[in-house]
């Protein structure tokens, strides 16, 4: 019984296993001019369920992202592969291939699939709202 209960449980978890090909999204990003946003958490972690449950469902964050970005949820402790430009691996590693290894954290792309600004940390809907509008506007551009 323990068997049969062990082989349900890997191949619930293997359909559920979701692969994130980012390249499409670079692609539709220089067709909409939008950036690429990722957040970045990971199970058990407070501060990310906090932004989960608070930032993004604010209404005001909600509409920011539908209308500047292009959305990308990335629990790193999830099954599943990540794909970006010659990268290809498990989400955990790719966190750490492109520098992000503390949670949450948001990182935001152009269209090249460069990392253009990062927000690590917990941030409510206020502040989150002023990182969303400093990269929509590409002020990060100003910044030293």
């Amino acid at each position: 019984m323990k068997k049969i209960f062990f082989l349900f449980i890997i191949f619930v978890s293997s359909i559920f296993a979701e692969n994130i090909d980012l390249n499409k999204l670079v692609n539709e990003a220089k067709k909409s001019h939008k950036h690429i946003l990722i957040f970045l958490h990971i199970s058990g972690c407070s501060h990310c369920v906090k932004m989960e449950e608070f930032t993004f469902d604010d209404p005001k964050v909600e509409q920011m992202i539908k209308k500047h970005f292009l959305f990308v949820d990335i629990n790193v402790k999830d099954d599943g592969n990540v794909s970006l430009l010659t990268f290809k691996g498990n989400k955990i590693n790719f966190a750490k291939h492109i520098g992000y290894d503390m949670y949450p954290s948001s990182v935001f792309l152009d269209e090249n699939a460069t990392v253009v600004f990062d927000e690590i940390g917990y941030k409510d809907e206020i502040k989150y709202l002023k990182t969303l509008q400093l990269v929509s506007n590409k002020s990060y551009n100003d910044i030293d």
